[in-house]
């Protein structure tokens, strides 16, 4: 399992046990409310007090509710994102050693290529482009694992040339 997948992991477990906890003390002050209730049916607690204390639960239910409805979400998005990534590295896979590119490849794998304008840098143009991957979007090598520069001729003239995005900033 690799390093990237473990931290997921591990931040899922940490978000699942917060998600227990809220919904233990959810729970709990559903018992605490009813015991409140109950109290002030039988006498021992005044109206008032019964008021105070039940706004004050009520209010942290209501807290309550909007984190365990919060904490679902990204752990539902957590999981959709899991698996499309899973889904991604299938389907690379199946083509680790294609000799050839085709149309099928190039439909499974890319979602889109952006064109970028055209600049002309030290007199030669440029020209980026930016691949969106399916299912995982675009993907920045960090330097430390950056390819070396890449040239081909395509057709007369034109020289295809890969570069690391350079950061700016």
């Amino acid at each position: 399992m690799g390093y990237s997948r473990q931290v997921g992991t591990d931040h899922r477990q940490r978000k699942q046990k917060e998600l227990y906890a809220l919904t233990a003390r959810d729970r709990e002050l559903d018992k605490i409310l009813s015991k409140c209730y109950e109290d002030n049916t039988s006498g021992k607690l005044t109206d008032e007090r019964f008021s105070r204390m039940s706004r004050q639960y009520t209010a942290e239910q209501t807290e309550l509710a909007d984190k365990i409805k919060a904490l679902t979400a990204e752990l539902n998005r957590q999981e959709t994102k899991t698996m499309t990534a899973d889904m991604f590295i299938s389907t690379v896979r199946k083509y680790t050693r294609a000799k050839k590119l085709t149309e099928r490849m190039l439909t499974e794998l890319i979602e889109r290529i952006e064109v970028h304008q055209s600049e002309k840098i030290d007199g030669v143009h440029c020209q980026r482009l930016t691949i969106r991957y399916n299912c995982v979007g675009t993907i920045e090598i960090p330097e430390a694992f950056a390819m070396p520069q890449v040239t081909m001729q395509t057709r007369k003239g034109v020289t295809v040339t890969y570069e690391p995005l350079q950061q700016t900033g």
